[in-house]
């Protein structure tokens, strides 16, 4: 069984799958939201399809059915009975998170050299002097990570990286939490974040 990973927390359970490609998961397909149906017709690349079919996994592997997602109309996912559902995945591993009592929102990434090049699009200057230096990959890869899993808390991929988006500077670790300021007009909240770095990925969840 390719479970990498489950955690179960007080009203928040999360499932972290390894992607395998011997897996027969086509037979989820018959199971699947008409809204999912669609989306997955869309889908050509094998890869891509393989990390579709593993987050539906991860899911039925959490709540013991195939969920029938819907969207809203920015793509954030939502099942009967759930106050949140955030899926995210990489070329290796998908993950999901369900919680009954927060909205939630969940982000994997890769530890990717991309990130480095790519900083000023999303680092604070704060955030920036954070790093122990512009090859900080660790740390890059964490705030790119949990500034995705706000994006998809608050359905909001409208929201500025370095300007609205603030998170509180951290040390990598095997498990890190924190908290990071939403600013939208000239209104700001604090939310909570937790970040947990593995050997070749990070993840991270944010929760309201």
């Amino acid at each position: 069984m390719p479970v990498y990973k489950e955690y179960q927390l007080k009203h928040i359970h999360l499932l972290i799958w390894r992607l395998d490609p011997t897996d027969d998961l086509a037979s989820l397909q018959d199971g699947l939201s008409k809204e999912d149906q669609k989306r997955l017709q869309k889908i050509k690349n094998p890869n891509k399809r393989l990390e579709f079919f593993s987050a539906r996994a991860a899911l039925y592997e959490i709540l013991g059915y195939i969920p029938q997602l819907s969207y809203s109309a920015k793509g954030a996912p939502s099942i009967d009975k759930y106050q949140g559902v955030s899926i995210s995945h990489n070329k290796d591993y998908a993950a999901v998170i369900v919680s009954k009592k927060h909205k939630v929102g969940l982000d994997i990434e890769a530890f990717r050299p991309q990130m480095i090049r790519l900083q000023n699009r999303f680092l604070s200057e704060q955030e920036r002097q954070s790093l122990e230096d512009e090859n900080d990959l660790p740390r890059l890869c964490g705030y790119w990570c949990l500034k995705e899993s706000f994006i998809k808390l608050l359905d909001a991929p409208e929201l500025d990286l370095r300007e609205q988006i603030r998170i509180a500077p951290f040390a990598p670790a095997e498990l890190v939490y924190g908290k990071a300021h939403i600013l939208r007009g000239d209104q700001s909240k604090v939310y909570p974040w937790f970040l947990k770095m593995e050997k070749d990925f990070c993840l991270s969840f944010s929760m309201d």
